[in-house]
């Protein structure tokens, strides 16, 4: 005898059998019991969930000779055909290979004629949403008023190409992906009735990977028993998945900006021969996790293992939810580009490094905190210097006039001498309130050239009707001035704050 794949050995053949389709189960009893069940259903859900088991069972709950509270007995001659395929008035249709308007045509001919043996015809029409705009219309009025003793069963994993003109001939029924609790909880049933010895934690990989498809689970089961698969770390080497421990290690390293470590652990992924695009998949998800975790407030659930969550709580503790938006945006674009590349480990690299560049977030309470900080430092040193300045201070009504007159003074020279007024610009304003302007400022060979010289004492003596004379202080003794002013408190704690740097200095007189 050819052996039996557990997807189909483990088929439910009762509804009390379907695994996580509770709402659809139960609704579909009640209608039974009831006598209330409508002519024609619309089963939605991704692969895998039950759709087509679901609708065989009804077919054989319709149909039984014997039924208890709406379950089929699976005993009698109408169950057996029915569970063998061999009822000829139960017909599945593949609408993948039978999707035109001729196949509808004859679908619409044999429906006229009555049961040859049950009490009611059923047709399953698989993949539904194949179906060509033609046949979908030949099929409306059917669908609308079928004969009193037909039922249709449509099941389709993509409902949104389902014409709305089918959508509201039929009651919609919304197949749900399988959580992963529950579907270990059936694979350790099966585990047990096949005497498979698999851990627990490589059956959370199965549900995990499966992503919600019973089919899909107990295809992967079948594959790690027949490789006598016993722990999670076997299923890794089988499957070629990632371990949580590597996507656990490439996190932490780029939440550290180490990329030394992300290319090391990168390189022993490539190696082992894992695939990068599901590493940088399992990388993102983490990063979402964590993203999720740190804003639920302990009200979200994921269904993951306790040894992950904790790591997950752990880290986002560290973490500014600015930060992790950031980290989460960087990777999720650096994995799209990674679907299209020719070079999936440069990519792959690439995001990486992208990850890595990323600055350190600080909350906005930290930063308010710091700037008020700020604020009676300032305070501070103003009350310090003000009466070493008091003496030399102009008065009120002189500083913005002369402030004005020096700006405007260098606005007019850099539309004639750009390098010229740039120059100026470094230097403190003269001391208007004396006979003659004298200009501080340091040595430069521009302004050692004696035509440049004559040029600025006649600007100034036409723009303020005074002599101006350049003093030229030592580039040492600028630079000093300049470097005591960078290295005073507030400047170091404003660039510790926003992580920038001191790009020029220009020295003012305080108002």
């Amino acid at each position: 005898m050819s052996y039996l794949v557990l997807a189909r050995k483990y088929r439910p053949q009762t509804f009390s059998e379907v695994v996580g389709q509770e709402h659809v189960v139960r609704t579909l009893k009640n209608a039974l019991l009831q006598g209330r069940l409508a002519h024609a259903f619309l089963f939605s859900g991704i692969r895998g969930v039950g759709k087509t088991t679901i609708a065989r069972i009804l077919a054989k709950a319709i149909n039984c000779e014997s039924p208890s509270q709406a379950e089929p007995c699976n005993s009698c001659q109408v169950c057996q055909e029915i569970t063998s395929g061999r009822a000829i008035d139960v017909q599945e249709i593949d609408a993948a290979s039978n999707r035109g308007i001729d196949e509808i045509r004859e679908l619409r001919e044999n429906v006229k004629f009555p049961p040859a043996k049950l009490k009611v015809k059923f047709y399953i029409i698989d993949e539904a949403h194949m179906l060509t705009r033609e046949a979908f219309n030949a099929l409306l009025k059917t669908l609308e008023e079928p004969p009193e003793r037909v039922k249709f069963v449509l099941a389709t994993t993509e409902p949104h190409k389902i014409p709305v003109t089918i959508l509201s001939r039929c009651q919609k029924y919304d197949f749900r992906r399988v959580p992963p609790a529950i579907l270990v909880s059936f694979l350790k049933g099966v585990c047990h009735r096949e005497r498979a010895d698999i851990s627990e934690e490589a059956l959370n990989i199965i549900a995990r990977e499966a992503e919600g498809s019973v089919r899909d689970a107990l295809s992967l089961l079948d594959q790690a028993i027949s490789s006598g698969v016993k722990t999670a770390a076997d299923l890794q080497a089988l499957l070629g998945i990632s371990r949580p421990e590597l996507i656990e290690n490439l996190a932490k390293a780029i939440i550290n900006r180490d990329l030394a470590t992300c290319f090391h652990l990168a390189n022993q992924a490539y190696e082992e021969g894992q695939d990068l695009f599901f590493v940088a998949e399992d990388l993102v998800k983490f990063f979402r996790n964590l993203l999720a975790l740190k804003n639920s407030g302990g009200r979200l659930s994921l269904d993951l293992p306790e040894s992950e969550l904790s790591s997950l709580r752990s880290l986002s503790l560290d973490l500014e939810t600015e930060e992790l938006i950031l980290f989460f945006q960087t990777l999720l674009q650096g994995f799209e580009a990674l679907r299209r590349s020719s070079v999936p480990k440069l990519s792959f690299e690439l995001m990486l490094a992208k990850a890595c560049q990323i600055k350190q977030v600080v909350s906005l309470d930290e930063i308010f905190a710091k700037i008020n900080e700020l604020k009676n430092l300032s305070s501070r040193e103003h009350l310090s210097q003000k009466p070493e300045k008091e003496a030399n201070k102009p008065s009120e009504a002189e500083v913005p006039a002369t402030r004005k007159s020096w700006e405007t003074f260098i606005a007019e020279i850099k539309k004639e001498k750009p390098t010229l007024g740039a120059i100026l610009e470094t230097a403190e304003p003269p001391d208007f309130s004396q006979e003659k302007l004298v200009l501080n400022i340091a040595e430069h060979p521009l302004l050692e050239d004696k035509e440049t010289q004559a040029n600025l004492s006649r600007l100034a003596q036409k723009f303020w009707q005074k002599p101006l004379e350049l003093n030229f202080i030592s580039q040492k003794t600028s630079f000093s001035k300049r470097q005591e002013l960078v290295e005073r408190p507030i400047v170091q704690e404003t660039l510790k704050i926003f992580g920038g740097r001191v790009a020029q200095v220009k020295i003012y007189e305080k108002e």
